[in-house]
């Protein structure tokens, strides 16, 4: 009895195809979830601009790119790598900004990003922090230096609490490494500006002193 060979080139010339489908689905998902963590990069920067409503736009429509990368991903059953940066970066992206306006943190289903995503973004806000604290040394706004090392503080300790995160989370215990450093210096600059300020009011008030001094002499005379 002979073999029938007949069906094997439909058999793998099928199979080709649906590989061919996966892979441009892969790239256009990457291509997505790419352009979502440029968006929200993007809108960091125009947070630390002071433009929120720009940034808040440029979220929303990196938000809507990450939903499509993932139902993508979902439908053809691959993993799409560039999504796990979209989401990290979206997630610092969105709690930077709910703290410049003063607001409450923000979930992880709020942000429609995964647990993990969130906790390493939230992670890096620190450094974003740390940015908002130079400025305002900068400009000479001490208070709210030290408003943004407190908030920088609080995230530090709430995740370095969190022992089991740090041990099963890639990643996170580096950036908390980064993390410590960045507050250390924080700290510093704070105080070094602090005593810098207490200076120059010593220096006023004996400028003042003299003056009044000298003016008194001058009556006297």
């Amino acid at each position: 009895m002979v073999a029938n060979y007949s069906g094997l080139e439909e058999i793998v010339e099928e199979i080709a195809g649906r590989l061919r489908e996966v892979e441009e689905a892969r790239d256009e998902a990457q291509e997505l979830a790419r352009r979502a963590r440029v968006l929200s990069k993007t809108a960091i920067l125009l947070i630390h601009s002071g433009e929120l409503e720009m940034a808040e736009g440029r979220l929303r429509e990196a938000r809507r790119l990450m939903m499509a990368s993932e139902a993508i991903s979902r439908s053809k059953w691959i993993r799409v790598e560039e999504l796990s940066s979209a989401q990290e970066e979206h997630a610092e992206a969105v709690i930077l900004l709910n703290l410049m306006r003063g607001e409450d943190f923000p979930n992880p289903e709020e942000l429609g990003v995964e647990p993990g995503r969130y906790l390493l973004g939230l992670a890096d806000v620190i450094g974003e922090l740390r940015r908002e604290a130079v400025e305002a040394l900068r400009i000479g706004d001490l208070s709210r230096a030290e408003e943004m090392l407190r908030l920088m503080e609080h995230i530090y300790l709430t995740l370095a609490s969190a022992e089991e995160a740090s041990v099963l989370l890639r990643g996170l215990r580096r950036k908390l490494d980064v993390a410590r450093g960045l507050i250390e210096g924080t700290r510093g600059q704070i105080a070094e500006e602090r005593g810098r300020m207490r200076l120059l009011e010593a220096l006023r008030r004996l400028e003042d002193q003299r003056k009044s001094s000298s003016i008194s002499l001058e009556e006297a005379s």
